[in-house]
This record gives C-alpha cells, sequence and structure tokens, in this order.
C-alpha cells in the first residue's frame, strides 16, 4: 500500500492507494465522505476515511498555497493546477457578477485528475497521421480518453524535428513549474503557459515563427486557427466528442471541423475508434 507521495500536497497524506500512482486517473475528495480513486479503466474504490468539511477547506487551502487571491481567475474556472500538472477540479457554491462565475465559497469536494506522460502513447497516430509530412490534426474524445496524454506525446515527437510552440493555457500539457516543464515535450518545443488559446495562438503566429501550433480543448477559437493556418501553420489540438458527428453538431466546434486535415477520435484509453483524412 503506497501514499500518494507524488502529488504535492500534506492534506492528503490519509489516502492510501494500492496500485501504482500510474493507473489512476483521478482522486476524489467529498466532505463527510471517503475519498475515491478512479483508475484509468474507470474502475472507483474508497480509499480513505471521511474527510471532514474542515479537512477539505484545508486541502483548498493548500492548493491555493494559502493565497487564494493569487488563483482567482483560475478559481473562477472551476479548477487549480498543482505543479507536476495535476489539476484540481471544485466542487462548492458558485459566486456571480454579472452572469459570470467570479469564484467559489463552501468549498465541498475536490477532483485531482492524476497528470501522466506515457512514452510512446501516441505512436500510432503520429506513424498514421504524420509519418510523410505534417498536417493539421482535430483529436476529439470524452473526458478520460487521453486526449491530453497524447497531445503531449505528439508535442515530444515532434519537437525533435519541428519548431513547435505548446500553447498550455491551464499548465496540464507542460506541467510547468515557473516556467520550466516537468514533462518532456520534445527539444524543439517552446511553451507559452497561461495565455486563452486564441491570444496565445496569434502570439505565437508573431513572435516565435511556429511550424506546428499545439493546443488543448479548443472551443471558440475558429478565427485564431484559421488565422494561423492561413499563415502556413499547422495545428494540432483537442475537442470533448466522442464521434466527428458530434463534432459537427456541437456549435463550438462545428466550424473549425472544415479547417483540420485529418480527424481522429479516441475512445478508450487512447485506442482510435473513427479517423477522416488520408493516413500519412
Amino acid at each position: 500500500m503506497i501514499k500518494v507521495s507524488a502529488i504535492p500536497l500534506k492534506s492528503i497524506e490519509k489516502i492510501r492507494i494500492t496500485e501504482p500512482l500510474s493507473q489512476i486517473a483521478e482522486i476524489r475528495l467529498r466532505a463527510g465522505r471517503p475519498s475515491v480513486c478512479v483508475d484509468v479503466f474507470g474502475r472507483m474504490r474508497t480509499c480513505s476515511a471521511a474527510f471532514s468539511a474542515e479537512e477539505i477547506a484545508e486541502c483548498f487551502a493548500e492548493i491555493c498555497r494559502y493565497s487564494v487571491y493569487s488563483f482567482e481567475e483560475e478559481i473562477a474556472r472551476g479548477f487549480v493546477t498543482l505543479d507536476g500538472g495535476h489539476r484540481v477540479g471544485i466542487c462548492g457554491t458558485a459566486v456571480t457578477k454579472n452572469g459570470r462565475i467570479t469564484a467559489f465559497k463552501d468549498i465541498s469536494g475536490l477532483n485531482i485528475r492524476i497528470a501522466h506522460q506515457i512514452y510512446g502513447c501516441a505512436d500510432e497516430l503520429y506513424e498514421r497521421v504524420f509519418s510523410n509530412g505534417i498536417y493539421s490534426l482535430l483529436l476529439a474524445g470524452k473526458p478520460m480518453s487521453g486526449k491530453t496524454t497524447i497531445l503531449r506525446d505528439l508535442a515530444r515527437r515532434l519537437g525533435e524535428r519541428h519548431r513547435v510552440v505548446l500553447i498550455d493555457t491551464r499548465g496540464e500539457l507542460s506541467a510547468s513549474v515557473r516556467g520550466t516543464p516537468s514533462f518532456d515535450i520534445g527539444l524543439n518545443t517552446d511553451m507559452l503557459c497561461g495565455c486563452e488559446k486564441s491570444e496565445g495562438i496569434m502570439l505565437a503566429v508573431r513572435s516565435l515563427n511556429p511550424e506546428i501550433i499545439i493546443c488543448d480543448e479548443i472551443g471558440n477559437d475558429e478565427f485564431a486557427i484559421e488565422q494561423a493556418m492561413f499563415c502556413g501553420v499547422k495545428i494540432i489540438a483537442s475537442a470533448h466528442a466522442g464521434s466527428v458527428d458530434e463534432l459537427k453538431k456541437r456549435p463550438s466546434t462545428s466550424g473549425l471541423v472544415p479547417l483540420f486535415e485529418r480527424i481522429a477520435v479516441l475512445g478508450n484509453r487512447g485506442q482510435i475508434t473513427e479517423y477522416v483524412g488520408e493516413s500519412g
């Protein structure tokens, strides 16, 4: 039985997990109930005694490095990213202003999504798409299908031979700590952390001379993506959808589908279930 010592939080030390952390996808904490771990196959089991509301509050404070004010922008989006790239989703009472969420209070639960680097997990996709050149690729999949992990491995492989810019809005892709990536993202891969995707894409085109821009979970970014492509830059991005048909039906992605030369849909654990475009 091991502690989750790889996660930089003292407040979760009472959690015990029998599996290697590499097999854990999420750890869910809820006030008044035991914590639950979710493995990479989606199976759940309890892994601690109940967390009190005070323990949840302490964990939240530690996640924010005891300066909640410093993390207001991230908290308003519903998550905070820890060192190591682990993203913590926040459950509680939303505080709104002018119809927008500005903060959360009465924190009742925390969902720690474990970041993994799996070397070679993108090999099949890489050979299928990029063996004869570079193309713009839209990578779709449901939550926990492995999109972020595969994008990270694509950045590593493509960054060995091409000029790559990683737009890492939430710090998950690179697990950047004070500007230095914790993960291997490729020899020639540069990062723009913390900026919105559209802004980062335009900044990269103007100042970093990329051949490829990689970003996670695009939505209303059609203009910036289109402008980058018109400048000869290839875009590799992910989106939430279980099929190409769902991509076409979602208002935030329907206009993006025609822009990409290749589309791949992931099923469980990164398996390609649908592919549109010529193989490399």
